[in-house]
């Protein structure tokens, strides 16, 4: 069974409140979870003033997002957040959690950086890991991935069945 899966979306998705409402329900059903998912405080039409990662194992949040200046047109990720919740995820590899959730491949990880380095190393540990990413990122994600992954649609019942099967045979 691949323990690999990514969840193609639309740009303009809410992937973030998705991601986040799916991980309650796989807590809810018993799944031990690691990773990280995104909340965002106030509007993202014109990008996220308050981002925070959620760590899954413990609940503590690490913000992202800085505030620049109401004249800023720039990103406003904060690197140092980031890395903060970077450690968390390399955390849940070491834990036995039953899955590893990242909420997306994005622009960062498209560019190197972000929470690449603790993809891959879930990647190279065998832990299930599910996935976001946008459909302009897929090349990218595949360039990254491989081929040993499987693509689910952002339907909760697939993915709550994928992720079920899993912890049944790595239990």
């Amino acid at each position: 069974m691949t323990l690999l899966a990514a969840i193609p979306y639309a740009s303009g998705f809410q992937i973030d409140q998705f991601m986040a409402d799916l991980a309650l329900r796989l807590k809810g059903r018993g799944l031990r979870l690691g990773g990280v998912v995104q909340h965002n405080d106030g509007s993202c039409d014109q990008g996220c003033l308050s981002m925070a990662l959620e760590d899954l194992a413990s609940g503590t949040r690490f913000p992202i997002s800085e505030n620049r200046g109401a004249a800023s047109t720039g990103c406003r990720l904060d690197a140092r957040g980031l890395a903060a919740a970077g450690g968390a995820l390399t955390a849940a590899l070491a834990d036995g959690t039953d899955l590893v959730i990242v909420n997306k491949f994005g622009r960062q990880e498209v560019l190197g950086q972000g929470l690449r380095q603790e993809i891959a190393a879930a990647l190279l540990a065998d832990v299930p890991l599910l996935i976001a990413v946008r459909q302009d990122f897929l090349p990218a994600w595949r360039e990254f991935a491989g081929d040993d992954w499987i693509s689910l649609a952002a339907q909760p019942e697939i993915i709550e069945a994928w992720a079920l099967s899993l912890a049944c045979v790595t239990a």
